[in-house]
């Protein structure tokens, strides 16, 4: 099974091939504004490293959140033009799962990802990456009672505690998500667990 997997959602961009849980290439650079004419670039790139080319692939892992609505909105529409024109299986991959990833000697794991104004999307993982409590937009404060000693902190961001840095284990997740249902490539959307600030103005204008 060979696989490609993208990742745009946050401050990191991944690209990665994998022939079943062996990784035949990776490459983790700084997401910034350049993304809509990088990501191409980065993919091709990646399968002439791999010698392989886009119709070798048998799936795509896809990353559609939370996080950046720019950086979501690129990653999931090359994933779903790549998947739509080859006829290829697409997986949807939470980015606070992946981020849950990172190995914490058997800890729990409250992934947060800073969504300003004191509101974080974060999600809580077993070491298993069983999900304990579901992805959420919350208040930092709210997530953070349910913090105790058995319990580690994992964030890109930046807080005024401490966090652990998060060091995503790709060939774990897939492994995981191995099984899952490819989607439906149009039906595969955005999962940004708060609405757009337009959405959110229109909202307030109707009401």
């Amino acid at each position: 099974m060979i696989s490609l997997f993208l990742d745009t959602s946050s401050s990191k961009m991944i690209v990665g091939i994998y022939k079943d849980t062996e990784e035949l290439y990776l490459v983790t650079e700084d997401n910034d504004n350049d993304l809509s004419e990088k990501l191409l670039p980065t993919i091709k790139k990646a399968f002439e490293y791999a010698s392989l080319s886009l119709s070798d692939i048998d799936r795509i892992y896809v990353v559609n959140g939370p996080g950046s609505f720019t950086g979501i909105r690129i990653g999931c529409t090359v994933a779903k033009t790549i998947a739509w024109s080859l006829k290829k299986e697409i997986i949807p991959i939470s980015e606070l799962e992946l981020l849950a990833s990172t190995d914490t000697n058997g800890k729990k794991k409250i992934v947060l990802i800073d969504a300003r104004r004191d509101f974080v999307y974060a999600g809580i993982y077993d070491k298993d990456l069983n999900v304990l409590v579901d992805d959420s937009y919350i208040t930092l404060e709210s997530i953070l009672l349910q913090k105790d000693e058995e319990t580690v902190l994992i964030s890109q961001d930046s807080f005024e505690f401490e966090t652990m840095l998060p060091k995503p284990n790709i060939p774990f997740i897939i492994e995981k998500h191995k099984n899952d249902q490819s989607v439906n490539p149009h039906s595969l959307n955005p999962n940004y667990l708060k609405k757009t600030e337009a959405e959110e103005k229109h909202d307030s204008s109707c009401g």
